[in-house]
């Protein structure tokens, strides 16, 4: 299997105060680093790994898509401007965080998460409902001719809940 390679660095900056590393791979796949996903999510970042060792917790079983592989990705960062360049790092691609969003969403909508869960259930909530209408007013824009903004979209639409 051949190592991927994360080719392009940005700060992704969706939630006000949280910065997360973002990378492009070199098959164009869109990833978080493990720790800006766990940063994102309001998961600690030794629970994100266990997931990925132990599988989901119980409580998460149900609601997360099944076929989905959990395995970690490891891959060389050749990025210029990223802090982390010429080093591996764990990284998680979109749809890993989108079923890790959904997941504890429905989970805590079911009233199935554990007391120390149910924050992370609440950030992804809210998460889920700021990207909806982040997506819905940066592909209007974009059809209207404008360049939408969609970090500070995203940041403005996450402050309204």
């Amino acid at each position: 299997m051949t190592e991927r390679k994360a080719i392009f660095y940005g700060k992704v900056h969706l939630i006000p105060g949280i910065i997360c590393d973002g990378y492009v791979l070199d098959d164009n796949t869109a990833v978080l680093s493990e720790r800006g996903t766990a940063d994102l999510l309001a998961l600690d970042q030794a629970a994100l790994n266990r997931m990925m060792t132990k599988g989901i917790p119980k409580t998460l079983e149900p609601f997360i898509n099944k076929d989905l592989c959990m395995m970690t990705e490891l891959v060389k960062v050749l990025a210029k401007n990223s802090p982390y360049q010429g080093r591996e790092i764990v990284v998680y691609n979109s749809s890993i965080i989108e079923n890790f969003i959904k997941g504890y969403a429905l989970a805590l909508a079911s009233h199935a998460l554990r007391e120390n869960q149910k924050h992370i259930g609440d950030r992804c909530v809210i998460l889920a409902c700021s990207l909806v209408r982040t997506a819905l007013e940066t592909a209007i824009k974009e059809a209207c001719g404008f360049v939408p903004e969609v970090q500070k979209t995203a940041q403005k639409n996450f402050d309204d809940y």
